[in-house]
C-alpha cells in the first residue's frame, strides 16, 4: 500500500495542553508531512490547544455526559459511527478510555488498532481499571513510553508491546550563563496534587529560602488543586516568595532564563516539562517518578539530579546544591541539552511509521 494512501485515524478524548495531546499532535503532524492521510477525532473535545498542520483533519466531538458511568458508554456508538465514516487503515488511540473505545469500535472489522499508554498504569486500582486493561488484550500493538509501564501488563500484552518515548521539539540554543539567570525555581504542571505533588515543592522551598531568601518559586499552570497549594503557601509564611503565574502559552520562552527547574511528581509518563527544561539547558531536579520516565532522561549528577519520590529534604538539598555550586549547575545544564539528539522528532516519528506499517496488511 502506498504511504500516500495510508489513512491514519487518531482517537483521544480531550485535546488540551497536556503531554498526551501535545505528543499526539506532533505525531499526527509528522505523519501528515510524510504523506499519510491523517484524521484526528477528539470525541469529547470541541477545540484543540496545539496546532495541526494543514494536512491534518481535526474532527471535534461533543462534551461528555455528567454521569460517570454513562459518559463513556454513550460515546461508544459515536466512535463506531465515526470509524465507519472514515474507514481508516489503522487507528491510533491515546489514553485508557480512548484505547478501550477504539478496541470496541473496531470489533468485527479488519482495522488494526495501536493503543498508547501515556502514563503509569500501576497507579489505577479497583475493578474499573482492570476491566479497561482487559480490553488491551485485543489491541494489535501497545505503545508504552518506558519499560516500567510495559512491565505492568500480562505476558500476552507484553509480547505485542513496544517502547516509543516522547520526542524533543526544541532546537539547541545558546544556554544563558548561570550568573545571568533569574533567581527563580520554575515549576511547570497542572495543579493535581495526587500526581504532581506541588505540596512537596512548597515544603522543600521553605527549606531553600532559609539559606537563599533571594530566590522565588514560580508555579506555571492551573488546575483543581491550586487553592490548596495557595493555602499551604500562606500557612507556611511563603506568600512573598511564591508566585502563581497561571497557565501560559509561551512557557518555554519564559522559563529559559530561570535558575533551576524542579519536578516533584510521584508518577509520570515521560515528563514533557522536564524534557523542555533540559533542552533549554536548565539545571534540573526531578523525583524518580514511576514508572521510570525521569530516570530515562536524567543521568544522575551528570545532566541533572534525581531524588527519591516524596522526600522533601532530598528535593531541598538538591536545589541548594545547584544554587551553591554554579559551575556544576552550568555543566549539568549543558549536558542536559544532549537529549535533543537522543529524542529527535525524526527518530521518534520513524518508530511510529515502522509500527504502523507492521500492522497494516
Amino acid at each position: 500500500m502506498e504511504e500516500s494512501k495510508m489513512k491514519v485515524m487518531f482517537i483521544i478524548d480531550f485535546l488540551g495542553y497536556g503531554g498526551a495531546s501535545k505528543m499526539l499532535t506532533e505525531i499526527a503532524n509528522n505523519l501528515s508531512l510524510k504523506g499519510f492521510d491523517v484524521k484526528v477525532y477528539g470525541y469529547a473535545s470541541n477545540s484543540h490547544h496545539y496546532n495541526f498542520v494543514a494536512g491534518v483533519e481535526y474532527i471535534q466531538g461533543s462534551p461528555l455526559h455528567s454521569n460517570y458511568y454513562l459518559r463513556h458508554f454513550l460515546k461508544v456508538p459515536q466512535v463506531i459511527k465515526m470509524i465507519r465514516k472514515i474507514k481508516p487503515n489503522v487507528i491510533i488511540s491515546f489514553m485508557p478510555n480512548p484505547n478501550v473505545l477504539s478496541i470496541i469500535g473496531t470489533r468485527f472489522t479488519n482495522i488494526p488498532v495501536i493503543i498508547s499508554e501515556r502514563g503509569d498504569p500501576s497507579i489505577f486500582k479497583g475493578i474499573i481499571p482492570k476491566i479497561k486493561y482487559f480490553f488491551y488484550n485485543f489491541a494489535d500493538v501497545l505503545v508504552c513510553q518506558t519499560e516500567g509501564a510495559k512491565s505492568f501488563f500480562n505476558n500476552r500484552i507484553k509480547r505485542k508491546s513496544i517502547i516509543i518515548p516522547n520526542s524533543v521539539t526544541i532546537q539547541k540554543t545558546q544556554i544563558t550563563p548561570i550568573e545571568q539567570r533569574r533567581k527563580e525555581i520554575a515549576f511547570v504542571g497542572r495543579f493535581q496534587l495526587s500526581q504532581k505533588r506541588q505540596d512537596l515543592m512548597v515544603l522543600a522551598f521553605k527549606e531553600v529560602v532559609k539559606k537563599h531568601p533571594e530566590y522565588k518559586l514560580v508555579f506555571y499552570g492551573d488546575g483543581d488543586d491550586i487553592e490548596i497549594v495557595k493555602n499551604l503557601v500562606r500557612n507556611e509564611g511563603l506568600s512573598n516568595s511564591v508566585i502563581f503565574a497561571g497557565k501560559v502559552d509561551n512557557v518555554i520562552d519564559i522559563i529559559k532564563d530561570a535558575g533551576i527547574f524542579v519536578l516533584t511528581s510521584d508518577y509520570e509518563g515521560i515528563p514533557n516539562a522536564l524534557i523542555e527544561a533540559m533542552c533549554l539547558g536548565l539545571p534540573v531536579v526531578s523525583t524518580d517518578c514511576s514508572p521510570g520516565g525521569a530516570r530515562l532522561l536524567i543521568e544522575n549528577n551528570i545532566n541533572g539530579i534525581i531524588v527519591p519520590r516524596g522526600n522533601v529534604q532530598s528535593i531541598a538539598n538538591a536545589v541548594n546544591f545547584l544554587i551553591e555550586n554554579p559551575s556544576e549547575a552550568q555543566k549539568m545544564g549543558a549536558n542536559a541539552q544532549n537529549i535533543i539528539e537522543r529524542f529527535s522528532p525524526e527518530k521518534i516519528c520513524s518508530l511510529w511509521e515502522k509500527v504502523i506499517k507492521s500492522v497494516i496488511k
